[in-house]
């Protein structure tokens, strides 16, 4: 019976494997309007999760100059540059509870702003060898696509995508379409477009770019 709980709790159990950024080139834009430019570093999971929550961001001019470090409540931007940069673009803390924010990329911006991140989950898959509490284990990288209103406190998970594959909000296409259709209701353009089937399947980064660009 035991070592039945241990297998489930091994299957059914994951983690988020934190790491740390390297000194990367970008730029902090501040609350009080100040800016800075030189190398930074943030807390992440390992991989590619751009997220921190209660760690700071680290700062320093260049590679001899004195570090800094600035929390959520002092942090409005921060901008990754460099050509060959694959995490180039603007990061914004976003609100996922009254009391839990997190860094995500922004690849919409407007009235309603859509904002990915990935996350790396290490998860255990049950007995290995002779190894009674169970060491299989298994990495995925799974990407949040999250959205939020100009008036909202709070940003909504809209779908996740894993090894390439949609997992829609509530798991299904047709939930996700119900979904969409019922947050931007206000919008007859993307309504009927969504009705017709006019989007790619859980198209959600040009349901947001219509709706800004054709909604009041």
């Amino acid at each position: 019976m035991t070592k039945n709980i241990i297998l489930i709790i091994s299957i059914l159990s994951f983690s988020l494997s934190y790491g740390q950024y390297n000194w990367t080139s970008g730029k902090v834009i501040l609350k009080n309007g100040d800016t800075l430019k030189g190398l930074l570093k943030i807390p992440m999971t390992s991989g590619s999760l751009l997220s921190f929550s209660k760690n700071k961001l680290e700062y320093k001019k260049d590679k001899k100059g004195k570090k800094k470090k600035f929390d959520k409540t002092e942090v409005h931007k921060i901008y990754f540059s460099g050509i060959s940069n694959p995490d180039l673009g603007y990061y914004e803390y976003v609100p996922l509870t009254s009391n839990k924010m997190a860094l995500f990329k922004l690849i919409r911006n407007g009235k309603v702003k859509l904002y990915i991140r990935t996350i790396k989950i290490t998860v255990n898959t049950g007995f290995e060898g002779n190894n009674p509490i169970g060491s299989g284990k298994k990495v995925k990288k799974i990407k949040e696509y999250y959205m939020i209103r100009e008036t909202e406190k709070v940003a909504t998970r809209v779908f996740q995508e894993s090894d390439g594959l949609s997992i829609a909000y509530k798991a299904s296409l047709r939930t996700f379409k119900n979904y969409m259709k019922e947050y931007f209701s206000d919008c007859d353009n993307v309504l009927s477009y969504i009705n017709d089937d006019l989007y790619e399947d859980f198209d959600v980064k040009q349901i947001i770019e219509d709706y800004n660009l054709l909604c009041e």
